[in-house]
């Protein structure tokens, strides 16, 4: 995600159908927890797996997703993905928010206890969707 590391971005959590993922966006928000929902929801360009990533009240993100990637040996061209395809992302083109890029659950280290020292970006660049460039 092209922030400081390692840290853990997210846990995904497969449910059976996109009505699934809905009605965890309707029980949320019926709640009162609207403003846990972080992104979503949507359809990742990449799998085609509908999402929603939300945050628990440590702050830790938690993706819920069905479908996902052919896992066959399919006849097909691969799709060659360029780094500023703005459906990369997303297909139904909503960006995702600065938070994404930037916040994760740091590691602790296991003999210390200690956060886990963070080291700059690998990445070069952020894609252009993202910086709107």
């Amino acid at each position: 995600m092209n922030g400081h590391g390692p840290r853990l971005h997210h846990v995904g959590f497969w449910l059976s159908d996109p009505m699934k993922v809905l009605h965890t966006c309707d029980v949320l928000a019926s709640l009162g927890y609207g403003p846990s929902m972080e992104r979503g929801p949507g359809r990742h360009g990449l799998s085609n797996a509908f999402f929603l990533y939300l945050r628990d009240p440590d702050g830790n993100r938690i993706e819920l997703y069905t479908g996902d990637y052919l896992t066959c040996d399919p006849d097909f061209k691969p799709i060659r993905w360029d780094l500023d395809d703005p459906k990369r992302q997303t297909l139904w083109g909503h960006r995702a928010p600065e938070s994404w890029f930037e916040e994760a659950t740091p590691f602790l280290d296991f003999e210390t206890g200690e956060e886990v020292k963070l080291l700059p970006p690998t990445l070069d660049r952020r894609p252009k969707i993202v910086t709107n460039g």
